[in-house]
Order: structure tokens, then C-alpha cells, then sequence
């Protein structure tokens, strides 16, 4: 028997009466759970439903060579309950979720991952942050929680910290000035002035106390989810359909 708290971040529907459910853990990264009555129990309805976060008690069993979790019991810590009265935050909840299933692993520590979805969620929840401003935040520093930050200390040519104009390469991470760059057509490289490489910058690196408290113009907003759409698709090889769905509603 182990005891973890975790986020759900997705259910899906087994039998008539049961269910699972995916939890975001820290210790063990995305676990799968199997619900016994799970769509018919009062008791664990609110601590089992999706963007809750729980104390979860789990059976461990081996089926087959495989790990499975039963639950056994649970408790809500908290159920962001704001975000369920409001469609679009639904969806921008949504896509978030699949954005978490897409990159996360089982077995594998997401100590960062997690404390990063549970204060993206707690934004969304209290309007702490604007909600395309609130996506771009969490798609790029999920990226770079999860192995794909890139370098943006300095030119990687000549270490210069910056310039009039910085140009990144989604593709590898890189990062030229505008000095050591020549425009070959790449497909893939983004152009950063000062302000912009400084936001990109703030994101990847900030302190998660410092990461939702801050504001852009709409000029550079546009710049930034540009910027991170980009980003996004390049690493995740496409647009999830959750995001398409948020983008109707928005």
C-alpha cells in the first residue's frame, strides 16, 4: 500500500460502473488507476474527478509483468472548483491535461512538472493571470521541464548575452546574435528582440513564485504565444485537438 498525492488529469470509462483514472505524482511521475464502482461512489466522485488534487491510498498489484494501482481510498486537497464554471477555463484546463499525458512518463520523479501544473491551475482558478498569456507560460516551461529547454544564455558562437536581435532555433535549441547569424531560409528560427528574449528567458528560469506575477503588452503577448505555439508544435509534432477546441471557445 502506498500513500502519494496527485493531480488527475484525465478519466476514462471501464465497465459499466468503473473507471480509471491518470494522476500526476511527484514521487512516480503519471500513474494509471483502476476504480472499482468508481462512476457510481459518492464517497470518491469529487477527489477522483479531473483537475482534482488528492491524497490517493493505492494497492500495488503485478498483472502480467505490470505494475497496476487500485484505489483504496482517497481525499481532495483541493478541486479548483472555479475553473468547472467557466467553459473556456475548462478547455484551457483540458488542453493543459493532454499537454501534461503527452509529456509525462511512469516511474519517473515530476516533482517540477507537478508543482508547475498545480500553480498553473491555481492561476487559472483565481484569474491570477490572463488566460493566452497564462498557455504560453505553461506550454514553454512544461517543454523545459521535461528535456527540451533550450540554450538561451548567450550566442552560441560567440557567447554574447545579447543583442538588438536574437535569433533561436526551435529545431535544435540554439542561439545565435545578430552578428555571427546568416540567413540561410531556415524554417524554424524565431527572431527575439530585447524584451521578448528576456520573457522567453524569465519563463524558463523564474522561481515559481516570481512565474505568474508578471504582465505584457498585447504587442508582445502576440510575440510570446507566437513564439510558443511555435515551440509546441515542433516538440509535440502537431496541435492537440484539446487546443483546437479551446481556440473555438476563446
Amino acid at each position: 500500500m502506498i500513500t502519494l498525492k496527485g493531480l488527475v488529469i484525465r478519466e476514462s470509462d471501464s465497465g459499466e460502473a468503473s473507471k480509471y483514472i491518470n494522476i500526476l505524482t511527484a514521487e512516480r511521475g503519471i500513474l494509471k488507476v483502476f476504480i472499482r464502482g468508481g462512476k457510481k461512489s459518492s464517497k470518491n466522485a469529487s477527489p477522483t474527478e479531473v483537475f482534482a488534487y488528492s491524497t490517493f491510498c493505492l494497492e500495488e498489484k503485478k498483472n502480467q509483468n505490470q505494475q497496476m494501482y487500485y484505489l483504496n481510498s482517497c481525499e481532495s486537497e483541493k478541486l479548483f472548483y472555479n475553473i468547472r464554471l467557466d467553459a473556456v477555463k475548462m478547455a484551457l484546463a483540458m488542453y493543459f491535461c493532454e499537454l501534461l499525458s503527452y509529456t509525462g512518463t511512469e516511474e519517473n520523479p515530476s516533482e517540477e512538472v507537478l508543482r508547475l501544473a498545480l500553480n498553473t491551475f491555481y492561476s487559472l482558478d483565481t484569474d491570477r493571470m490572463e488566460n493566452e498569456l497564462l498557455r504560453a507560460v505553461f506550454e514553454f516551461r512544461l517543454l523545459c521541464e521535461t528535456g527540451f529547454r533550450p540554450a538561451l544564455l548567450g550566442c552560441a558562437e560567440c557567447m554574447k548575452s545579447e543583442s538588438d536581435m536574437m535569433y533561436l532555433d526551435i529545431s535544435s535549441g540554439s542561439m545565435l546574435c545578430q552578428d555571427c547569424y546568416e540567413d540561410k531560409g531556415e524554417q524554424h528560427i524565431v527572431e527575439a528582440d530585447r524584451t521578448l528574449l528576456y520573457t522567453i528567458r524569465f519563463i524558463a528560469l523564474a522561481e515559481y513564485d516570481r512565474l505568474f506575477s508578471f504582465k505584457l503588452s498585447p504587442k508582445y503577448l502576440a510575440q510570446l504565444t507566437s513564439f510558443t505555439s511555435r515551440f509546441m508544435r515542433y516538440h509535440v509534432r502537431g496541435e492537440l485537438k484539446t487546443l483546437r477546441f479551446y481556440k473555438m471557445l476563446k
